[in-house]
């Protein structure tokens, strides 16, 4: 027998056969490739889990698949290739519902602007704006029908990543009516985009026919009329007749659509129930109503829901109708009126803080914070009509979830303290990293121990103490009204001009605070306008210049174009008291003359990140110095001079 190697040849064939399959095994087993973790599949370890019923669970563990909450278990789940997330001292809770938002309509004014908008800004402003701040869905409430409607379509199609979308379409008004007249008077196209103005029932029927055969998931009436202040405008509007009011509702039902109203005043709103409407958006601005006011049985008996849009107040001329608001809510939340959360956030220039400040205000109205939450989940799912897959965490329900690093039923405060967000069981925010700046060291000029700042009009002077500034970094600005002192504050910065602790005194209002930065947070205590005051902000990495417009000398004198800065709010406005996210931004250098001297300045920007639309403050830096020299502010195209240095030649020498 033929033999190879001394190996007979069918021995040695059948060697080399075996080589051949273990080493094939071996190579594939080797180079196999690695089965990956299923994408879209979570496991969350050990969280505590608010419901949204008002329940809460501890030690929890939730399994996601396919964008659906697939088991809740007080035991260990083990599947393979799942990505695990230890949620261990976190707590985890439905994401939020906001039920009265407008996405679009105070900035675009044709077709163009609107695509333009959409394709370029939307995705953005939902992955930076609104999903982690656990915004989950919305409802918007009138914006232009061209955008809105393909809005939703890219969303649900998962073309654009962005919250569920629930839309009204044009809005039915009287002619001449809000917001025909007031967001649209002088754009024909915001006009037929954003309103129906009906006169006549057939204006009404062929509307309403046409919004169903569009998709619309609610109808929206405005019904008021009169004095409206739009922004810093007050306008004349009209009132949409009674009984087209009454047929809206009542052909609206006929179709299957539930109408919803666009309401400031309590005689408007009894009318509004007594012919059967499903939704009132803003109350009872015009009075505080008492708890035996035949309204409030009224309106428990007709099942009406109410979207307070708190918020919206902090931006009305009128006070009174933030303090009616408040009060109602919660006469109303007692005496068991379905309400949900709305803001009227408009998200074209706004972003998600304004949901968390609306849940703010409910506990300021009297609501304990787990409360305002089921507001915000379960009750907006219930109003919206989704609360079979929406709005609470259990089995079976889609996975828009907010894992937090603290629990908001303790304190609502801590909605802030978000870690992830998850949008039909995609993780679609994980906390954000707060940008470094390269900001050097800044030092006042050599014998400038003090800066002064006047207003213009002589009624207002800033002081800035900087005498222990070299020994202390402590600086201390006093500021007088008409010659008397108003406020007081002292601050200890970093080398960087960045606050490490902030003492503000004033005395009119009862306001004395003390704040103190340690690592991620700034810790506030003392009163504010009388309310006792025990905050904990987070800030990151951040810089916190709580003397905003003095502390930019340090960027002016860096390299960078652009910053972000944190500042604590003490104003009268809605971001009183909340951590305001700023932007700064170098413009170029520009000559000013002051007293009849000429000076080299950097003009600088400062606009708050999440309502750049309503104001731009405008500094002015001498080059050499870094010294603040003069400040104003740019509505449109024109600017405005509001404070000038005084005593310069001693401030610079």
């Amino acid at each position: 027998m033929p033999s190879i190697f001394g190996i007979p040849l069918i021995g040695f064939i059948q060697i080399v056969i075996g080589v051949a399959v273990v080493s094939f095994v071996l190579i594939k087993y080797i180079f196999r490739p690695q089965k990956r973790r299923e994408e879209g599949q979570y496991i969350i370890n050990d969280a505590h889990i608010i419901v949204g019923d008002g329940s809460e669970l501890n030690h929890q563990y939730v399994y996601i698949k396919d964008g659906i909450i697939k088991e809740i278990s007080d035991k260990p789940i083990s599947i393979k290739n799942v990505q695990v997330i230890d949620a261990s001292g976190k707590t985890l809770m439905p994401g939020l519902i906001d039920c009265h938002v407008h996405i679009q309509g105070l900035n675009n004014r044709s077709d163009a602007d609107s695509d333009k908008f959409l394709r370029e800004q939307i995705p953005e402003i939902f992955k930076e704006k609104i999903l982690p701040y656990g915004i989950t869905t919305v409802k918007d409430m009138c914006a232009p029908r061209h955008f809105i409607y393909k809005l939703k379509k890219e969303i649900k199609a998962g073309k654009i990543v962005g919250p569920e979308l629930l839309v009204v379409g044009p809005n039915f008004t009287a002619p001449d009516g809000h917001p025909a007249n007031t967001l649209g008077g002088d754009n024909p196209w915001i006009r037929k985009e954003m309103a129906v103005e009906a006169s006549t029932p057939k204006e009404i029927s062929d509307g309403i026919a046409e919004l169903k055969k569009d998709g619309v998931d609610f109808l929206k009436m405005t019904y008021q009329g009169g004095d409206y202040w739009y922004f810093n405008k007050k306008m004349q509007i009209a009132k949409l007749d009674k009984s087209l009011m009454q047929q809206i509702i009542r052909e609206g039902k006929e179709n299957g659509l539930k109408t919803t109203a666009h309401a400031f005043y309590k005689k408007d709103i009894q009318e509004l129930l007594e012919a059967g409407i499903y939704g009132i958006e803003h109350g009872i601005l015009d009075e505080s109503l008492k708890e035996d006011d035949s309204i409030i049985k009224l309106w428990k008996d007709s099942g009406a829901h109410l979207v307070p849009t708190v918020n919206a107040m902090t931006y009305e001329k009128d006070p009174s109708r933030l303090v009616n608001n408040i009060h109602n809510l919660k006469i109303l939340y007692d005496a068991g009126v379905p309400i949900a959360m709305g803001t009227d956030n408009m998200i074209e220039v706004m972003s998600g803080d304004v949901e968390h400040k609306e849940l703010a205000y409910y506990v300021e109205a009297g609501l304990t914070p787990m409360q305002a939450i089921v507001l915000a989940t379960k009750n907006g799912a219930e109003h919206l009509g989704i609360a079979d897959r929406k709005g609470m965490v259990k089995t079976g329900m889609e996975a828009d979830l907010i894992l937090l690093d603290k629990n908001p039923a303790e304190d609502i405060n801590n909605m802030q303290f978000i870690d992830k967000v998850f949008l039909k069981g995609k993780v679609v925010f994980s906390e954000k990293a707060i940008p470094v700046y390269n900001i050097p060291e800044y030092n006042y000029p050599e014998g400038v121990n003090e800066m002064c700042l006047e207003k213009t009009d002589g009624s207002e002077e800033r002081k800035l103490d900087l005498s222990d500034f070299a020994e202390k970094k402590e600086l201390v600005q006093t500021i007088s009204h008409n010659g008397t002192q108003w406020s007081q504050e002292t601050f200890t910065v970093n080398e960087q001009l960045s606050a490490t602790k902030w003492h503000y005194v004033r005395s009119e209002d009862d306001t004395e605070l003390t704040a103190t930065r340690e690592d991620d947070f700034i810790y506030v205590k003392g009163t504010f306008k009388g309310k006792p005051q025990d905050k904990k902000m987070k800030i990151g990495n951040g810089l916190w210049y709580q003397m905003m417009d003095l502390a930019l000398s340090a960027f002016v004198k860096s390299d960078e174009e652009e910053m972000l800065l944190y500042s604590i709010g003490t104003g009268n406005n809605r971001g009183a008291m909340n951590l305001g996210e700023f932007a700064a931004k170098k413009l170029g250098t520009e000559n000013i003359t002051i007293d009849g001297k000429e000076y080299n300045c950097q003009k600088v920007s400062l606009v708050l990140t999440m309502f750049t639309w309503a104001w731009t403050g405008l500094y002015w830096y001498d080059t050499e110095s870094g010294q603040l020299l003069q400040s104003g502010e740019r509505k449109g195209k024109s600017e405005k001079i509001i404070y000038t240095a005084k005593n310069i030649k001693g401030q610079l020498q």
